[in-house]
Order: structure tokens, then C-alpha cells, then sequence
């Protein structure tokens, strides 16, 4: 089944009463945003608010009518505080993190573009590359068989291989995240194989960055080089960046020789999506009920054992109405194993 789907897609996944939306290039995850159905997605919300406080950058605060404080970027200087502004929300709220916003031209481009679409196509157009094939999956088939899970699973790892030599290492902290490029066994003869190397490996990191929705101050530890070639290398990350965070500021070498990158936070941290191993277990489960409800004949009824933890989650949730689910009080808790009967 999933050599009928093109090799760069954006996969609308919603089964189990959860959304996910991701952005896949060559069976591997890019970029994604997820959401249960009962609690959905903010972005691409419009409103109305009042400016309350004149930050810096085209940066300010703002003040839904609901009393929200966001963050709105892209304000011009001749808007002053008490002003009424539209603007679009960009950012679920995470942690202790503002919503961040932008702010809306009436009739632009921007917002006449944004009015045709409706809320799912809105963050496709907000998020992701745009003009790619579109590909729904409402029983999780295509994520089941491209085994997206694992890449999940991967993605949360600290090293991270650059094809060709070298590795990554990523490390996040309250303040910054930490990456570390490091040309392990590589043999590196010249200045010029040295800018060549960190240039791939910076791209490298800026995949892993989207990948993980890491945001904030990002410090990237460069292999030294000549201060011709970090002058150089410096063009190449402003060049290269803009193309994957447009809204990114690439300041340049600080006095440790560490490069600072600051991206607005605008999506949680992969790890996130998944609380731990038994949450995307259970997700799993119930994803398995659905995928199964393409695959059986009408007549068919399928029973689901389970322990008594996962009977207790299970019960609660949405499944297709031809499943039976049984508890098995001689299993383990969190088991649980489909049968099909005639």
C-alpha cells in the first residue's frame, strides 16, 4: 500500500480521536503537529486584541478579549500600545510558554489566502511545505506501515549520524539547546574540507531542529576552523537557515565560539506528543481497533483481550462498534491482543 504514495507528502492521520499532521520525505518524519480531538489545535485562530506592551524586533504583547496574553511579531513601529489589531494565532499553549501570534494585514494576500482554507489546511499552509501532495489516513494504515512510531522513537535520541561521517550530538537544557558537531573518525586534510564538512553537518542540524520542534537559543559547538572561512560559514547559516525558519535569528560566533541561533517556540518538543512507552502503547491499541475495521467483513466481530489497566483506559475511548473488548483478569495489565471470530 505504501508504494502508492509519493515519497515527499504531508499525512493527515486522524484515528482514536487523535490528530496528527505530518510532513514525511522518504518514509521519515519532518516536521509534525498533534492534538487529541477533545482538546484541538489553536493555530491559525484569528482575533482581535489589544497591544499592552511594546517589546522589541517587531515583538509585543498583546491581550485577547478572553484576557490571553500572546505574543504578536511582525508589528510595524507606527503601531502603539492601546492600538486594536487582528492578528493569527501560530503556537498551542505549551509549558510556560506565550501563544505566539502574527500579526494579520486586513485584505493582504496573507490573510485573503488564509480565509479560503479551512482549519486543518490553515496549519498545512502555516507549518509545512507548501504544494505537496496531501495524503488522509483516518485509520492510521499508512502510519501502521511506515512504522512512524519508530522514527518518533529515534527522533528523541542525543546522537544523531551525518551521512558521510561525522555525528550530532543534542542536548537541551532550561535555558538553550546544546548541539555538538563532532567530525569523530573523519579524516579533514584542509580549511576548505572543514568549512565543506561543518556546512553539511549544519544543515543536518537544522532537520533535527525542525524534526524535534526545538525552539529558543540554540548554541551550535563548530569544529574550529580559520575566522575567514567562520566569516564564510556564518553567510552559508544565515542562507541556509532562512529557508527552514524564516522568522529564525542567526546572530553569529559569540566570544566562546559557539553560534547562536534564537527560533520562536511556536510547537511543544517532540517528546512531548508522547507522555512515555505506555502512552503510545495505548494509542497504539486503539489505533489497531480501527485499522482492523477496513480489513473485516460486516458479518465479522473481533474481540480485544486485555488486562485490567488497559480494559480501564480502553472502555472509556472511542472504538468501531463491532469490537468486543474483554477483560482478562489472569493477563498482564497493559496486554492486549486482537482475535477475530466468525
Amino acid at each position: 500500500m505504501t508504494n502508492k504514495i509519493p515519497n515527499h507528502f504531508i499525512l493527515i492521520d486522524r484515528c482514536a480521536e487523535e490528530t496528527r499532521i505530518v510532513e514525511i520525505l522518504n518514509k521519515k518524519i519532518l516536521k509534525i503537529i498533534s492534538w487529541f480531538d477533545n482538546n484541538p489545535s489553536i493555530v491559525g485562530n484569528t482575533y482581535d486584541a489589544v497591544i499592552i506592551k511594546i517589546l522589541h524586533g517587531g515583538i509585543v504583547r498583546a491581550r485577547l478579549q478572553s484576557g490571553t496574553i500572546v505574543s504578536v511579531r511582525g508589528v510595524p513601529k507606527s503601531i502603539k500600545v492601546n492600538s486594536l489589531v487582528k492578528i493569527i494565532i501560530m503556537s498551542d499553549k505549551f509549558d510556560d510558554k506565550p501563544i505566539q501570534a502574527k500579526l494579520l494585514v486586513p485584505n493582504s494576500e496573507f490573510e485573503e489566502k488564509l480565509s479560503s482554507l479551512d482549519q486543518i489546511q490553515k496549519i498545512i499552509y502555516l507549518y509545512f511545505t507548501v504544494g505537496i501532495p496531501v495524503v488522509e489516513d483516518e485509520y492510521a494504515i499508512f502510519w501502521h506501515q511506515l512504522d512512524l512510531d519508530q522514527c518518533f522513537l529515534e527522533a528523541l535520541q542525543p546522537r544523531v549520524n551525518i551521512k558521510n561521517g561525522g555525528l550530532i550530538w543534542i542536548e537541551k537544557t532550561k535555558a538553550a539547546t546544546l548541539i555538538d558537531i563532532d567530525t569523530q573518525k573523519l579524516i579533514i586534510n584542509t580549511d576548505e574540507d572543514m568549512f565543506d564538512f561543518c556546512r553539511k553537518a549544519y544543515a543536518r542540524c537544522l532537520e533535527e531542529i525542525k524534526l524535534r520542534n526545538i525552539g529558543g537559543m540554540i548554541l551550535i559547538d563548530f569544529p574550529r576552523m580559520s575566522a575567514a572561512k567562520k566569516k564564510l560559514l556564518h553567510q552559508k547559516i544565515i542562507e541556509i537557515g532562512k529557508k527552514y525558519f524564516i522568522d529564525g535569528s542567526f546572530l553569529g560566533f559569540s566570544k566562546l565560539l559557539l553560534y547562536e541561533i534564537y527560533i520562536p517556540r511556536n510547537i511543544a518538543l517532540l517528546e512531548n506528543f508522547y507522555k512515555n512507552i505506555d502512552e503510545l502503547n495505548f494509542q497504539n491499541h486503539l489505533r489497531s481497533l480501527w485499522r482492523t475495521s477496513i480489513k473485516i467483513k460486516s458479518k465479522t466481530k473481533v474481540k480485544f483481550i486485555c488486562g485490567k489497566s488497559l480494559y480501564k483506559k480502553i472502555i472509556k475511548r472511542k472504538y468501531p462498534p463491532f469490537v468486543e473488548i474483554i477483560p482478562r483478569n489472569d493477563l498482564p495489565n497493559n496486554y492486549g491482543e486482537l482475535s477475530e471470530t466468525n
